[in-house]
């Protein structure tokens, strides 16, 4: 029997599922109060400038971020069975550019749209993200020990020098 590249570590639908419901829902609510709040009406203004570039830097930094890692990119939690750690390009300032990015391309979408309820329950992708990194990091510990505790102890999360 063929191995696997990979060696998937553990489910990971306590993300998966609240993420995408509230991504979902994020994108309902937003065309509720675009087509039926604001009658459809757009009016260009700062708000809409705001949430193109989140959407744009988003996008951005979550396409960096996967080409950067290359056949180490997985939708979901897993390593490869002679895994390595991405130390270099984006992976050099932030552990998580990918979920950052997605962290800003969410709440992007409505705002392009002026839809502060959608903008807001955007926001509740915050708690479903920190619950991934979580988990994910416990699978880098574990897989990669001191390698991954040395790089944790120089490289913050998601915002270079803060978080």
């Amino acid at each position: 029997m063929k191995k696997s590249l990979f060696q998937t570590k553990r489910e990971d639908w306590g993300f998966v599922i609240p993420a995408t419901l509230v991504f979902a829902l994020g994108l309902l609510v937003t065309g509720w109060d675009f087509v039926l709040v604001q009658g459809m009406i757009y009016r260009f203004d700062m708000v809409n400038l705001v949430g193109l570039a989140l959407f744009a830097l988003g996008i951005f930094i979550r396409l960096v971020a996967r080409r950067t890692l290359g056949k180490h990119f997985s939708h979901g939690l897993r390593t490869l069975q002679k895994h390595e750690l991405i130390k270099h390009g984006i992976y050099k300032h932030v552990r998580h550019p990918a979920y950052l990015g997605s962290l800003l391309l969410s709440p992007g979408i409505p705002l392009i749209f002026s839809s502060l309820y959608g903008f807001f329950l955007m926001l509740g992708l915050i708690p479903c993200f920190i619950y991934r990194i979580r988990i994910e990091e416990n699978m880098l510990f574990e897989k990669l020990g001191n390698e991954y505790r040395e790089y944790v102890k120089k490289t913050k999360k998601m915002i270079p020098y803060i978080y």
